[in-house]
């Protein structure tokens, strides 16, 4: 008995020291094995990634076309990764993944794109890193300290400065068909205000469609408003007040932000994911739009206050007073996102040629929607010209120039149309007008982008075979 339980105790031990044997050499054989490890020691493979993720999430949070951001980052990873990298970019999220080769397991990182303020300058100064970065001119330590320096040091405007830049954009559209300078300042007042609560429901993380309709819904009851004060004379000074044009440029102001080139650019590009999203995005803000001018305008014909009778009767103002509004309209917006005085001044004449493209096609005998498209073709081609040279995103320029064309009153009308259907008949077609000339300026504006892309790699050419020094010949949009 003894016998067999020594027997048995001896067959246990070396059991245990089989196992115990085993686990030792997988712990040897680990030491081995090529980790990379997630902490201060991350291979600079990984670390490249990483920068890519950054770089690539900023832009797109700031409406830059997939297309061109996947161009961007490309560059990088190619100085910086031994292992090709695919980039894969959709409107909320960035996928990069690298297969490298038999021995490792691949890469993939996702990062969810997170919305930010359109910032111009923040957008420029990354175009500007990725530049140098492909030119071979910085090591990744240094790209990884330049990108931190400029993120931690964001430039950016006080909130008073986009308040009064809102305002200008209000007041720019009413200067386009009048040229009553109380009234002016009155829109202006409205789109500082409207700005002002855009804020305010943009950190209460109200989602974009209902501050479209609480933000049109207050322009449109201020209008009645006025309109109510001027009309029992409690405003004298006021004289004759047309509603519609406080209206209209609310209207251009809560349209300019929807970076529609943008979305159009992703289709033309063939990214149709992210196009459309962002093209459903900008028909639920259109749709919020909608629904906060019909409230307002529902409620005020309710309450006994008659607005001028649809479709309204207004016409452009003279020549001079509409290139005045297309500068202002054009300068304010790119205020608004940040950019700096150099290229406001370059949007602001980039927006004055466009407009002047727009009113001679209109003189030659064009409709409004040729028109509006040979604009934004011009405005596209020229913005791609002279990106390069002025170092300011050419989508900067395209979003920024394309405003003062937004057909406001034609999108009021049509909803006047539909709020008093006896009154105008034609409301349905006002608003599918807008559409189209909406579609029309977008698809124009990505096809001058088109065409002044090889123009533009001609010119960096021409001037990079002349001995002086060289300008870059990457894509960079």
């Amino acid at each position: 008995m003894q016998l067999a339980i020594m027997n048995g105790m001896d067959s246990f031990m070396q059991l245990v020291r089989r196992s115990f044997g085993k686990i030792i050499a997988a712990q040897g054989s680990a030491k081995i094995a090529d980790f990379e490890k997630i902490d201060d020691t991350l291979t600079p493979n990984m670390r490249a990634l990483r920068l890519v993720m950054t770089m690539a999430d900023q832009l797109s949070s700031m409406g830059m076309p997939a297309h061109s951001v996947t161009n961007l980052a490309l560059n990088i990873t190619d100085v910086y990764c031994q292992q090709k990298v695919h980039i894969d970019i959709s409107y909320t999220q960035i996928f990069v993944s690298q297969d490298r080769g038999v021995d490792r397991e691949p890469l993939t990182l996702i990062r969810t794109i997170t919305p930010r303020e359109t910032n111009y300058q923040l957008m420029q100064q990354l175009q500007d890193l990725s530049a140098k970065i492909a030119n071979h001119t910085l090591t990744l330590d240094d790209a990884e300290k330049s990108l931190d320096k400029i993120l931690s040091h964001v430039r950016r405007y006080p909130r008073w400065v986009i308040y009064i830049a809102s305002g200008g954009i209000s007041a720019g559209s009413a200067i386009l068909y009048s040229a009553t300078w109380p009234l002016v300042l009155i829109a202006f007042f409205v789109g500082a205000i409207t700005a002002w609560l855009l804020g305010r429901l943009g950190r209460l993380a109200l989602p974009p469609f209902f501050t479209q309709v609480v933000a049109s819904l207050f322009i449109t009851l201020f209008a009645s408003a006025l309109m109510w004060f001027v009309s029992h004379g409690y405003v004298d000074f006021m004289g004759s007040v047309n509603p519609t044009l406080i209206t209209v440029g609310g209207i251009v102001l809560l349209v300019a932000g929807m970076a529609i080139v943008g979305a159009f650019q992703d289709a033309i590009d063939e990214y149709y994911v992210t196009a459309g999203a962002r093209l459903l995005r900008v028909a639920m803000m259109t749709t919020g739009i909608v629904a906060g001018v019909g409230i307002g305008l529902y409620a005020s014909r309710k309450l006994g206050i008659s607005f001028i009778p649809t479709p309204d009767r207004l016409t452009f103002a003279s020549a001079s007073y509409q290139y005045l509004g297309a500068v202002i309209i054009s300068a304010s917006f790119a205020l608004g996102n940040h950019t700096r005085l150099g290229g406001i001044i370059l949007t602001s004449t980039t927006g004055l040629l466009g407009y002047y493209a727009f009113l001679a096609s209109s003189s030659a005998g064009l409709s409004s929607i040729p028109a509006n498209t040979l604009a934004g073709i011009t405005i596209g081609f020229i913005a791609t010209l002279v990106s390069r040279v002025w170092h300011m995103p050419s989508l900067a320029i395209v979003n920024a120039s394309i405003v003062p064309l937004v057909p406001g009153l034609i999108l009021y009308n049509g909803l006047m149309g539909l709020i008093a259907p006896e009154n105008a008949p034609g409301g349905d077609d006002l608003l599918l007008r807008a559409i189209l000339i909406s579609v029309a300026i977008a698809a124009g504006a990505s096809f001058g982008v088109l065409v002044g892309r090889p123009t533009r790699r001609s010119f960096v050419l021409i001037r990079n075979s002349l001995p002086q020094w060289p300008l870059r010949n990457e894509d960079q949009e």
